[in-house]
């Protein structure tokens, strides 16, 4: 399995728990498996960049916050995933990576397609500007519509995307450009 993320000591114990696991059942726990993302200790751009840069195989584990769990099952529709709590026990952990191992082992699917956000041109247009640090009021007037289709527009687009806020809503719009 491949481990993705910055916290260090937290993908050491994980390295440790699949050295375990691989002794105790032999070969099942190999490379070309799921991927875990740990996304401990980081911020909502460096999560949005790890994950379009590195898309996740259709059987995943993420362990994060779990303010994030409503954001990975809209940002990835359709991927088996796991979604496990940063502070989960090293139990929960060991059964969560035979759970996806004999997922995967069974069925082979492809990754994820980042694709599955298309936003349309006038959405890019709000997007280009909201990155500009342009407001509600100013977008509206560039574009010629009122301050209220702007603000349906933009909450629209946090809802499809499932990002809380608009910062999250910027991150995962450049981290997709990138």
């Amino acid at each position: 399995m491949t481990i993705y993320g910055k916290d260090r000591l937290f993908i050491y114990g994980i390295e440790k728990i699949l050295r375990q696991l691989s002794r105790e059942k032999g070969s099942r726990f190999c490379s070309g498996e799921p991927a875990i993302y740990v996304t401990t200790g980081m911020d909502i751009m460096e999560m949005y960049s790890l994950f379009f840069s590195r898309p996740p195989a259709h059987y995943s584990i993420f362990i994060s916050s779990e303010r994030h769990f409503d954001s990975l099952s809209l940002l990835f529709p359709g991927l088996v995933k796991l979604c496990l709590a940063e502070r989960l026990r090293v139990e929960e952990l060991r059964q969560a990576l035979e759970v996806m191992s004999l997922l995967s082992a069974q069925n082979q699917q492809p990754g994820y397609n980042h694709g599955a956000f298309k936003f349309t041109s006038a959405e890019q247009q709000i997007m280009r500007l909201l990155l500009r640090g342009h407001s509600v009021e100013d977008i509206a007037r560039i574009r010629g519509v009122s301050p209220t289709t702007v603000s349906v527009q933009r909450n629209g687009l946090m809802k499809r995307t499932g990002t809380k806020s608009l910062q999250a809503l910027c991150s995962l719009y450049t981290a997709m450009r990138a």
